[in-house]
């Protein structure tokens, strides 16, 4: 074992030599809790129109102590009756959301010990902007990152985005360590779904339906950085070692899970069948995982850091697969304490999970996204 070129030659971590060395969340300092949301719905609707009073039951009954959004309910552009367009929220996304993935990012830096100049990749994705350049772009300019860095932004995967988003990063990563790079992947996810919350009313006002967008989604930034064995040094932190991963599609699901693009905002849509889809959708993936890595482990063997997309998406996994609360714990806090950030949630999921105290070795990080997709991955606490 030494060093050669600033670079460890120690021996691989774990079967993939992929290593996570460091987490980084960001969140706005404005809670929303029911309360707050029904004053607002109740600022342009009447409460006596069957959708509005839906919407009120939903949002009483979410389970969600609180929210981090964008303190914007006293702006002028987000409190007149017209409601803002997606232009506006554009204009919100590259000021604020630009600016919590930037300090998202120096979080995972710091702890991984790495300098914004070695990194060599990024992967990016959001599911609440399609503006180009895009994150990765204005992220990275912020960082003063190298031009040479290689950058991808991911489109499409919705609440699967963080996970599809560490997907690519592992990829990448091997690959590099099959050429004999280092690889530096700094994986970075941003929503905020605040600036969605008008538009979801309004559409609703407009269809006389209601609708969960405004009931569920927070804002927020995550980051993570995935290394190989080969960027890794003596001091650098192993967080989690990342052991596989997969990705799939649930039958006949391609509706049920969608955002769509109106002239106010992103759109998001939920089937009833979601939280069933959800439920059914995790056992194949795990057990291909499990046999590709010669395991007979079963899912209660394992810490689970599952997307919080829901209280019913939560409780159906944890009764598909016999889970205990415990197993979930880190998913239920998530959820209670930030709803849900969409493509941000699993990974907060995940450092909400090693701060709980001591836990099982072995986790399975897992979300659901537009397709209904279905992402996994076996990680193993360093």
């Amino acid at each position: 074992m030494g060093i050669e070129n600033g670079v460890s030659q120690q021996p691989m971590c774990g079967r993939t030599g992929l290593s996570i060395t460091g987490i980084g969340l960001e969140w706005p300092d404005h809670l929303m809790n029911a309360d707050e949301l029904q004053e607002y719905i109740e600022k342009f609707y009447s409460k006596d129109e069957k959708w509005v009073q839906q919407l009120i039951k939903w949002n009483r009954n979410s389970l969600i102590a609180r929210r981090p959004v964008l303190d914007l309910f006293n702006d002028d552009t987000w409190s007149q009756q017209s409601p803002p367009n997606i232009e506006d929220g554009d204009k919100v996304f590259r000021t604020h959301g630009v600016r919590l993935s930037y300090l998202a990012c120096q979080k995972a830096l710091k702890e991984s010990c790495i300098s914004v100049d070695q990194v060599t990749h990024i992967v990016a994705v959001t599911a609440t902007n399609a503006g180009c350049p895009g994150l990765d772009h204005l992220v990275a300019e912020q960082l003063g990152m190298v031009p040479s860095a290689e950058r991808i932004l991911l489109g499409g995967a919705g609440c699967a985005g963080g996970m599809a988003a560490t997907r690519v990063a592992a990829d990448i990563a091997l690959s590099c360590s099959f050429r004999r790079k280092p690889a530096r992947v700094l994986v970075i996810a941003c929503e905020l779904s605040s600036t969605q919350i008008r538009a979801e009313l309004e559409v609703a006002s407009a269809s006389q339906e209601s609708r969960m967008g405004p009931v569920l989604f927070s804002d927020g930034a995550a980051a993570l950085v995935v290394c190989n064995d080969l960027a890794l040094r003596p001091e650098s932190p192993r967080v989690y070692l990342l052991d596989d991963w997969t990705s799939s599609i649930a039958p006949s699901s391609t509706n049920d899970v969608t955002v769509n693009v109106h002239s106010l905002g992103f759109l998001v849509e939920l089937s009833k069948r979601v939280p069933d889809l959800a439920a059914g959708s995790v056992s194949q993936p795990f057990e291909l995982l499990s046999t590709a890595n010669g395991t007979s482990k079963s899912p209660k063997d394992y810490d689970w850091a599952l997307h919080p997309g829901g209280y019913s998406i939560i409780r159906g996994v944890q009764a598909t697969l016999g889970l205990s609360d415990d197993s979930l714990r880190a998913s239920f806090d998530t959820y209670k304490n930030k709803g849900n950030t969409a493509s941000v949630s699993v990974i907060a999921v995940m450092e909400r999970l090693r701060h709980m105290g001591p836990g099982k070795e072995n986790v399975v990080a897992c979300a659901f996204g537009p397709g209904m997709r279905v992402e996994m991955a076996f990680l193993r606490r360093a």
